[in-house]
C-alpha cells in the first residue's frame, strides 16, 4: 500500500515508508540475502499551493473585461469598483439632439385639480410591513424609507397607485444626486386587464410619473423621493418606455438666457395603449418652475401637446420599444413583426423644414416578420454600433437578427412556451433569457447550444436587467422576488453563480397587508433549488413584480428600481462595502 500517495491527498501529516538496509547475511542454504527493515516515522507534509484561477478568454466576450476583484464579489456591487466596460461614453455625442428645442407652446401646464384626473383613482393607503416592524400606512404618491427599519439598507418604497409595466431611469442627469425615474403602466392595479393586440381609444386619460430620487449614499443626508412631474396624455396605458440613452439632455448654460426655449430633461419613447409610439422631448422640471415662478416642491402637471413624432402601423400595435444608440428605434409588434425607424433623420427633416416633405423619410428602414406571434421584448447589441437585434416572443423563439440583412435569422433557442424576456448586456458577448422552468440562463456567443442557469424563480420571470458599470444582472418575477447575480463569476468554470435575493413580497393572512422580506440567505444556483413543493405554489397577483431597472449613471450605478401590480415601487442602493 502506498501510504505516501494516499496521505498527500488528505493535506495532513502522514505516515511515510523509510527503508533501511543491513549488511548481507548467508542463510542455511548458502544463499546470500540482503535484509530489509521498515521503520514507520511521522513526518508533516507541506500543504498544497492554492489553485490559481484561470480566465477563459475564448468565452466570446468583448475585449474589455471587469477588474479581477469583481470575481469574488457576491452580495452586491462595490461603489469604488464601478467602471465603464463595453461602452465608450466619451466617444458618444453628448449633444446629439441639441437642435431639438422645447418651446412653451409645446406643452400645457394643467391646474392641480385637472391634472389629478390623469392620475390613478384615489385608493386607501397600503399597509406595509418592512422586516419585523409594525404595519406602516403608505398613502398614494407618498414614500417611506427602508433604512428606518433596516439600518444596513438604503432605499425607499414609493406608492405610485398603479400597476407598473413601464419604468426607466433618466440618463445623463445634470446633478449627481438628483436622479429621475419615469414610471408608467395601467391606471389602476389588480382590477384592470387588457387583451393583447386590442387597441385602446384615444380618450383614455393616463400619465407618466416622473419621480425625483436622491441617490446620496449617506443615510443621514438622504432626502425623501417625491413626485416631481406628471406627464399627462390621452392614449391609454403605457406598455413600455425608454429614454434616449445619451445626447438628449440640455445644459443650463446659454439656454436659460433664452426665454423662448426650455431645457430638455431628455427624450423619451413611449408605447401607448392605442398602438402607437410617441417620441417626446421632456422639459426640465426646475426650469419650468423658474420660468413660471412656481413653488420648488410643487408637483407639475404637464400635458405634452406636441409630440416630436408619433410612429404607428395599420392594423397592428407597436408593443415594445428599444433605442439603438440615439439614431434608431426598434419596436416589437403584436403580430410578430419588428420595425425599425431612423428617428434622427426624421427629426432633422421635420425641424429643419418645419414639416416632413419627403414621405420616404418617415418610412421604416426595416420591417420584417420575426415571430409567429407577438414580440415580448427587443434588445440591441450595442449603443455605439447598433446592428443586431435580439428578440423573444410568444412563439417560444429567441433569435438574433442583423438589421442589414433581416431575412436571415439566427434562431438559437426554441421552446414550446412563451419567452417573456431577454437581455443583451453591453459588457459581455453573451445574452440572458428566462426559460420555461422560470430560470434565468446565460448563453455564451461562442456556444449558443450551451446555457448556464444563473437565477431561479418559482413563477414566470417578467424582466431581466443589466448595468453598464458592474457585472450584476437582476430579474423580477410574479412570485414577488427580485434577485441579482454576478455574471463575472462565470469566467472561472470552478465557480458557481450565487443568486442574491434583494427582497421577497408577500401578502399577509388579512389580505390587506403587504410584507417585504429582506436579509434572505443567498443560495447557489443549482438544480436542487427547485424542490417538489415549488411547483405546487400559487402566488397572489398582488405580489407580482413586473419591471426592474438599473440606474444608467455611474454616480448612482448601484441603484435599482423595481415595481409591480400592487403599485409599490422600491428604489434602493445595492452597494456592499
Amino acid at each position: 500500500m502506498n501510504l505516501r500517495s494516499r496521505a498527500t491527498k488528505r493535506h495532513s501529516p502522514v505516515l511515510q515508508e523509510v527503508l533501511d538496509f543491513y549488511p548481507i547475511k548467508t542463510n542455511k542454504f548458502g544463499r546470500q540475502k540482503k535484509q530489509k527493515q521498515v521503520n514507520i516515522v511521522y513526518q508533516p507534509v507541506q500543504a498544497q499551493q492554492k489553485r490559481r484561477k484561470h480566465v477563459y478568454i475564448s468565452r466570446g466576450d468583448v475585449g474589455e473585461v471587469f477588474f479581477d476583484e469583481w470575481e469574488d464579489i457576491v452580495l452586491g456591487p462595490k461603489v469604488q469598483l464601478l467602471q465603464t466596460v463595453g461602452v465608450d461614453f466619451e466617444s458618444l455625442p453628448q449633444n446629439a439632439y441639441e437642435f431639438v428645442k422645447i418651446k412653451p407652446t409645446d406643452f400645457e401646464l394643467l391646474q392641480e385639480d385637472v391634472g389629478k384626473t390623469y392620475l390613478p383613482h384615489s385608493q386607501n393607503p397600503t399597509s406595509v410591513i418592512i422586516g419585523n416592524s409594525s404595519p406602516i400606512q403608505i398613502h398614494q404618491f407618498e414614500t417611506h424609507p427602508i433604512h428606518s427599519e433596516l439600518p444596513k439598507k438604503l432605499g425607499h418604497i414609493l406608492n405610485v397607485g398603479k400597476s407598473v409595466w413601464a419604468m426607466d431611469w433618466c440618463p445623463n442627469v445634470l446633478s449627481e444626486r438628483e436622479q429621475y425615474l419615469a414610471i408608467g403602466g395601467y391606471k389602476s392595479t389588480t382590477d384592470e386587464h387588457h387583451t393583447i393586440g386590442q387597441r385602446q381609444k384615444d380618450d383614455m386619460n393616463n400619465s407618466i410619473q416622473i419621480w425625483k430620487i436622491d441617490s446620496s449614499l449617506n443615510i443621514s443626508d438622504a432626502k425623501s423621493p417625491h413626485l416631481d412631474m406628471v406627464l399627462c396624455h390621452n392614449f391609454g396605458c403605457a406598455f413600455d418606455l425608454q429614454w434616449c440613452p445619451y445626447g438628449a439632455h440640455d445644459k443650463f448654460e446659454g439656454i436659460q438666457q433664452q426665454d423662448s426655449f426650455i431645457p430638455k430633461l431628455g427624450i423619451i419613447a413611449i408605447s401607448f395603449g392605442n398602438g402607437s409610439i410617441g417620441i417626446y422631448a421632456v422639459p426640465e422640471p426646475n426650469s419650468i418652475r423658474k420660468k413660471y415662478c412656481l413653488s420648488p416642491n410643487k408637483t407639475l402637471f404637464v400635458k405634452l401637446t406636441n409630440a416630436l413624432y408619433t410612429f404607428s402601423l395599420p392594423n397592428v400595435m407597436c408593443w415594445t420599444v428599444s433605442w439603438g444608440g440615439h439614431r434608431k428605434i426598434a419596436s416589437g409588434c403584436t403580430n410578430g413583426d419588428i420595425v425599425i425607424w431612423n428617428i434622427e433623420e426624421i427629426l432633422i427633416e421635420k425641424i429643419s423644414h418645419g414639416e416632413i416633405k419627403n414621405s420616404e423619410v418617415t418610412s421604416p428602414i426595416q420591417y420584417f416578420r420575426a415571430h409567429d406571434s407577438c414580440v415580448r421584448q427587443v434588445s440591441w447589441n450595442s449603443m455605439q454600433n447598433p446592428s443586431h437585434i435580439m428578440s423573444c416572443g410568444h412563439d417560444g423563439r429567441l433569435q438574433i437578427v442583423d438589421d442589414r440583412d433581416p431575412w436571415v435569422k439566427n434562431n438559437f433557442q426554441r421552446i414550446r412556451a412563451y419567452l417573456m424576456t431577454a437581455c443583451w448586456p453591453n459588457h459581455y458577448g453573451g445574452v440572458l433569457f428566462a426559460d420555461t422552468e422560470n430560470t434565468v440562463r446565460y448563453i455564451r456567443m461562442e456556444d449558443l447550444k450551451k446555457t448556464t442557469g444563473v437565477m431561479m424563480h418559482h413563477a414566470i420571470v417578467w424582466r431581466i436587467a443589466a448595468s453598464y458599470f458592474h457585472p450584476f444582472v437582476a430579474s423580477c418575477s410574479s412570485d414577488g422576488t427580485v434577485k441579482m447575480t454576478n455574471i463575472c463569476r462565470l469566467r472561472d468554470r470552478h465557480q458557481k453563480p450565487i443568486q442574491v435575493t434583494l427582497y421577497r413580497l408577500s401578502i399577509e393572512e388579512d389580505m390587506k397587508t403587504v410584507k417585504y422580506w429582506d436579509n434572505i440567505k443567498s443560495k447557489e444556483t443549482t438544480t436542487t433549488f427547485m424542490d417538489n413543493k415549488a411547483f405546487s405554489h400559487f402566488f397572489m397577483p398582488e405580489v407580482s413584480i413586473q419591471r426592474v431597472s438599473w440606474n444608467p449613471n455611474i454616480e448612482a450605478g448601484s441603484w435599482i428600481a423595481s415595481g409591480g401590480t400592487l403599485g409599490l415601487v422600491r428604489v434602493e442602493s445595492t452597494k456592499r462595502d
